[in-house]
This record gives structure tokens, C-alpha cells and sequence, in this order.
């Protein structure tokens, strides 16, 4: 184990370093978003005041998951604004287009839902997809559709930055032909996008779709590993979870049949709980992993000192309770809301199948400001790569905080800074603002923004709100 460049600890071990998911992002025309891009670690904190776009940077996130999984209209619907409030705006104008780009690592193979196992060829692609607005009289929104989709291998002499390099054992492709690709013609409206086959069993032409009524995107259609690479990327994408615990919804009893992996607003939690003791338990651990789930939220909350899963036969419902050091036993019901935040938290990082990528927005609700460097080392234990008998499972986690004590508890690579830019237009007397966001934080001034400056905009920020 040694540090980086920005002072981060890397353990070069089983997983070969510090193996991420989505090792790059890059986003255009949504939002607050102009020009955007952004590297990504295995565990990334965006630091940054209220309205500096971190929010709006889960939100990108989540869009490109849900488009992956839905049609453009439904994933809009679900994030915050109208739909044509997602497109960048300034005074003076609004875009037409949005675009993103990431670039991730993919597990090197899996099993579809019908039972076929695949093999990738290549861990390491870039998926690029823009969207665009189709407008009537007066520039009103008339239909959104997908402009353009492509997803092609990255090959080891494209890699770029300290990030990628950080990347240990990964399998890569010597071809280059697109997986996804959008074929233009003369005309915007007749733009075709290909999806190739790139299975063992691969044969004839691409399947072709017209972009001019793409009202979804190429990848969500694809659900079977006769396209191995892209349904690797769906799942992916597809996987990412958005931690928005309700504690009215988590702190009731939940159904046996409830999805075992944990839903955003945690309203699952009890039988998700239930699923991971049934699962785990052996004669020598009763509790089977709610022991570690126990071990975890005490170290946040030192007065835990048992977990309790409540199976009623007479019911077809999971409850749960806190026993406390004293003995003391605390349902659910009555459980205060940090509790259950943190709760919900530790389940996730404690869950054999947790894998993919987390993003959690302000960890540090419901905390005491003592427990914070604790909760920042649990997650960043839990940020990598691990090795199992089914292989290797990968687990990033995104976060983001106003808090300057989360900030004092975060290494310095491990800092986003995020803030506003504004520059003046040309031609004319109008600004035009943007979230800006920066890494390489360090101790000194010279080689980039220091940990004081990034600390000093976040105490001013907490003075005057």
C-alpha cells in the first residue's frame, strides 16, 4: 500500500488497484452542465455549497441510468423540473441537445436472465448518447428523441490519466468497431442506429432503428447476451442505486415477497434484512450477516448493541428492531430517522450482491459531527474491488456534502470541489453561469485548489445560510 499522487492510499491487491465502475464522465447541455468533464475514483466525494450543481450531477447520473431501462419521456418524468427545464439554459437562449458520454469497466462476464453465460472480449468501453428536442411555433417542445447513440471499445493505448492507470488486470479488445453506432444521412431525420451483434453466435447485418422516432435508446431495447458487451453495460447502468431513505416508508413492517435488493427510499428494509440473515446464518452465526451489519452501525452509534429480525408465521410481513447495550429494545416504529438513514447504509455495504455504484446525497444527516470520520472510512472500506468464488465484484460510491466536517474527514483525492463559474457572453451584456467541478485538491497552493480554499467556501456558505 502506498499514496498517489494526490495523497490517496492505493492497495494494489487482489483486484490489481483501485478498480472502479464509471471511470469518466462527461455531460453537455443539461442543466447547469456546458462542456463537462469529470474522473471518477472508486469512492468520490462532491464538495461543494448549496446550488453548485452537485445535486445536478447525481441527476445526470440518473438520467443516463434510467435511459438505459426506459424511454426518454418516463426517464425525464422521474427527476426534478419539466422536461424541457433538463435542457441548459441562459438568458438569452436554451439548447436544443444534450449530450453525455461515460467511459466504465465492466465486469468480464455474467448470465443473462435466460441463463446465458457470456465472456467479454473487452472490460473497457465509452458509451456516448445525445438527446434532442423537436420544437413547433414559439420553440414549444413537440417531442424529444435520440440524436445520436454509440458504444465502442477502449483500447489499452486510449487510456487516459493517473485514474485509468490506476486500473490493474483488465481484459482488452484489439478490435475497434462500435458495438452501438448511429449511421448519418443526408438528412438529421433519416440518421439510423446499428446495434451489432458481438456474441460467439453473431451473424448477419447490424439491427438497424430510425433515429427519427427513437423515443428510447438502442441500448435499453437489448435484454439477452447475443449482445454481451451492451447488455453488460445495461445491467450496469441499470443497477446504479440512488439512496433517498424515507424513514416513514423504512420504519414499516414490509411484505415477504418485497424485492430483496434494497429500494432508493429503503421502504423494503425489513425484508431485505430478513432475506440477508436467512441467507448468511450457519450454526456458529445465528445472525448470519447482521452481525456485521450490527458491528458497522455501532461504530456510527456505539449504543447498538443487537439487531432483531421479527418473522411473524401468522403474517405474511418482516419487522425489525434495536437492542441496545442496556438491553433496551427499540421497534422500528420509534427508531429515530439518522438511525434508520445509517441503517439502510450499512445493509447495503454488508450485502453480498451489493456491487455496481452507490450514490448517496449528504451522509452526514442525522450523524454527530464525532462519528463523521468513521462513517467516511466505512465507506471509503467498502469503495473497490473485491475477489469472490463467483470472481471479482467492483463497488463505487458517490457522495456529495456542503459539510466542512465531511470535508476534514475526506482525503484529498478523494475531493470534488464543485462551485459556479460565471463568464460574460460575447457580444453581449448577459452572464452565463455553470457548475464547475475540480479534483487534485492538495496542501499546496501551487499545485492546484488547496484543501483551506475548498474548506473556507463551504464555512462561509454554512454562515450565511
Amino acid at each position: 500500500m502506498y499514496g498517489d499522487k494526490f495523497g490517496c492510499r492505493v492497495d494494489h491487491g487482489s483486484c490489481g488497484g483501485e478498480s472502479v465502475v464509471i471511470t469518466r464522465i462527461e455531460i453537455d447541455g443539461f442543466k447547469t452542465f456546458e462542456n463537462f468533464k469529470l474522473d471518477l475514483r472508486p469512492f468520490t466525494a462532491v464538495v461543494g455549497p448549496n446550488a453548485s450543481g452537485k445535486s445536478n450531477l447525481f441527476d445526470a447520473i440518473k438520467f443516463v441510468s434510467r435511459l438505459a431501462q426506459t424511454d426518454i419521456r418516463e426517464a425525464m418524468q422521474e427527476l426534478r423540473g419539466r422536461p424541457e427545464e433538463l435542457f441548459r439554459r441562459t438568458a438569452t437562449e436554451r439548447s436544443d441537445r444534450m449530450a453525455f458520454a461515460v467511459e466504465v469497466l465492466l465486469e468480464p462476464h455474467g448470465t443473462d436472465p435466460f441463463g446465458k453465460s457470456f465472456e467479454l472480449r473487452s472490460q473497457r468501453v465509452r458509451y456516448e448518447l445525445e438527446i434532442a428536442v423537436r420544437t413547433g411555433v414559439d420553440r414549444r417542445l413537440e417531442g424529444v428523441y435520440v440524436h445520436r447513440e454509440q458504444c465502442s471499445p477502449i483500447r489499452r493505448k486510449e487510456e487516459r490519466g493517473s485514474i485509468a492507470s490506476d486500473i490493474g488486470a483488465v481484459k482488452y479488445g484489439q478490435q475497434s468497431k462500435p458495438f452501438i453506432a448511429t449511421r448519418s444521412e443526408s438528412s438529421e431525420e433519416s440518421n439510423v442506429i446499428e446495434i451489432r451483434q458481438d456474441g460467439p453466435g453473431k451473424r448477419g447485418r447490424p439491427l438497424a432503428l430510425s433515429a427519427k422516432e427513437a423515443s428510447r435508446t438502442g441500448l435499453s431495447t437489448v435484454t439477452t447476451a447475443e449482445f454481451p458487451h451492451l447488455y453488460a453495460l445495461r445491467t450496469l447502468l441499470s443497477s446504479i442505486q440512488f439512496l433517498q431513505v424515507d424513514p416513514q416508508a423504512s420504519r414499516r413492517a414490509t411484505d415477504r415477497l418485497a424485492p430483496r435488493r434494497l429500494l432508493p427510499d429503503a421502504s423494503n428494509l425489513a425484508t431485505v434484512l430478513a432475506k440477508l440473515m436467512e441467507e448468511t446464518r450457519s450454526d456458529m452465526r445465528p445472525d448470519g450477516l447482521l452481525s456485521d451489519v450490527v458491528t458497522d452501525l455501532s461504530s456510527l452509534i456505539p449504543s447498538v448493541a443487537r439487531l432483531v429480525v421479527r418473522d411473524d408465521p401468522g403474517d405474511s410481513e418482516y419487522s425489525f428492531a434495536l437492542q441496545l447495550a442496556d438491553s433496551l429494545s427499540f421497534s422500528s416504529r420509534v427508531i429515530s430517522d439518522g438511525a434508520l438513514r445509517l441503517l439502510a447504509l450499512v445493509t447495503i455495504l454488508n450485502d453480498p450482491q451489493h456491487g455496481g455504484i452507490l450514490c448517496w446525497e449528504e451522509p452526514e444527516n442525522g450523524v454527530h459531527e464525532a462519528r463523521i470520520p468513521a462513517l467516511m472510512e466505512l465507506i471509503r472500506t467498502a469503495a473497490g474491488c473485491i475477489d469472490s468464488h463467483e470472481g471479482q465484484t467492483c463497488f463505487q460510491i458517490l457522495v456529495n456534502t456542503h459539510s466542512p466536517v465531511v470535508m476534514s474527514a475526506l482525503q484529498d483525492c478523494e475531493v470534488v470541489a464543485s462551485d459556479v463559474v460565471s463568464t460574460l457572453t460575447p457580444g453581449t451584456q448577459s452572464r452565463t453561469s455553470r457548475t464547475r467541478m475540480r479534483r487534485g485538491v492538495s496542501t499546496d497552493s501551487e499545485s492546484g485548489l488547496t484543501r483551506s480554499e475548498v474548506e473556507g467556501i463551504l464555512r462561509r456558505h454554512v454562515e450565511t445560510a
